[in-house]
């Protein structure tokens, strides 16, 4: 992951954070997206819900909050009404965040005709603002959104990684997701610099958080694929310590063995060494089927990138070429995923027989297998027996 200089990004953080919560408290709206974001505000709300406008109450209802809601007749008087008066625009003419809060309540009523009313509503101011000088570049990729859903296309990098942090629009694609966290960092910084709204200043913290959460997921150095390599690779350090007793080590104890007799064994152990450096480590992942096959990766790290691939070994009739052979074929199997397409793979072999005059040997040959980034080979402790 891109690093995040922290000792000044976080001072910075915490400075912002002071400032948003002292702008917040006497603004409704303001303090209920604090809360919607999960950024910490001390207390309850101040306000009364029932006295505040009916812009502002669609809009704190369209960040679902419970206890705060709207009757479809409030939000379609809303949408009725125009965004001048006698030349002076409304509140919500330059309020994208309150207006994108009225989007969300809108699909969240799932109605035809209120949706047809918030387009037309929209299209009275939402256009001129967009192209106008009002807006920053982030507070118009959210007017962008809110024009054009889906097929928006953003300038800034801190719009479409909230959207993904919301799950709204993920992006699956993991280079272009470090390429914007290395954007947002820079944004993060000027935006703070500059004269930013609050409710943006609350979403760049949101936004800064989860990148920090992204990034703490690996040692603060980050972690690269030879560094992950060279950890699964010391496992039989560890395993020096692997619990298989002749006899009881206390009094009437049965004797312990930590056996490993299956694949699965070997891919559990793996999750549970890994698990707490790559938090978001998943296991058993299907992917698209391929014909009548539906192929299954057993790790996969989002943070690098990666996939594991299993192998076990238990006895000698099966062969080493078998296992390049299931292994070469796995791999085709994840590149016809466009999802996984540029992922990297890593072949993780347990070898019950340790047969370890045939390593190397065995090591070349899935290296030059295509799409293999790295090839992982450990024998079974010598105390076990099978």
């Amino acid at each position: 992951m891109v690093p995040i200089e922290k000792e000044n990004a976080y001072q910075l953080r915490d400075h912002l954070f002071g400032k948003v919560i002292e702008n917040a408290r006497a603004d409704p709206f303001k303090s209920s997206f604090l809360r919607f974001l999960g950024l910490p505000v001390d207390g309850g709300p101040s306000f009364e819900f029932s006295k505040l406008s009916l812009y502002q109450r669609c809009a704190i209802s369209g960040l679902n909050v419970p206890e705060e809601a709207v009757s479809l007749q409030d939000l379609s008087r809303l949408l009725g009404q125009a965004s001048k008066i006698d030349s002076t625009p409304r509140p919500w003419v330059s309020d994208v965040f309150g207006v994108i809060a009225v989007k969300w309540l809108v699909e969240r009523t799932n109605d035809s005709r209120i949706a047809t009313e918030y387009k037309h509503w929209v299209s009275g101011f939402i256009a001129l603002q967009t192209t106008g000088d009002h807006l920053n570049p982030i507070e118009k990729d959210v007017s962008a959104y809110i024009s054009q859903g889906e097929a928006a296309v953003y300038t800034s990098a801190c719009i479409p990684l909230f959207f993904h942090y919301r799950e709204i629009r993920r992006i699956d694609d993991h280079q272009l997701r470090q390429a914007l966290i290395s954007r947002f960092m820079g944004e993060f910084r000027a935006q703070a610099r500059g004269d930013a709204s609050t409710a943006l200043l609350s979403l760049m913290l949101y936004v800064f958080d989860q990148v920090n959460q992204d990034v703490a997921i690996v040692p603060p150095k980050g972690w690269t694929l030879n560094e992950l390599l060279e950890f699964l690779e010391h496992i039989p350090v560890g395993l020096k310590r692997w619990t298989w007793e002749q006899a009881g080590r206390t009094k009437g104890a049965e004797p312990v063995k930590w056996r490993v007799d299956n694949e699965y064994h070997v891919q559990n152990l793996l999750y549970l060494m890994l698990a707490p450096i790559f938090n978001d480590i998943a296991d058993e992942v299907y992917l698209q089927p391929v014909g009548q096959k539906t192929p299954r990766m057993d790790l996969y790290l989002p943070t690098l990138n990666t996939i594991i691939e299993v192998k076990y070994r238990k006895e000698t009739k099966k062969s080493f070429s078998t296992l390049i052979g299931e292994i070469a074929e796995d791999a085709s199997l994840y590149r016809a995923d466009p999802k996984y397409k540029d992922a990297q793979i890593i072949s993780f072999l347990w070898d019950c027989t340790r047969a370890t005059q045939e390593h190397p040997k065995f090591k070349e040959g899935v290296l030059k297998l295509d799409g293999i980034d790295g090839c992982v080979v450990i024998s079974a402790p010598s105390t076990m027996d099978f």
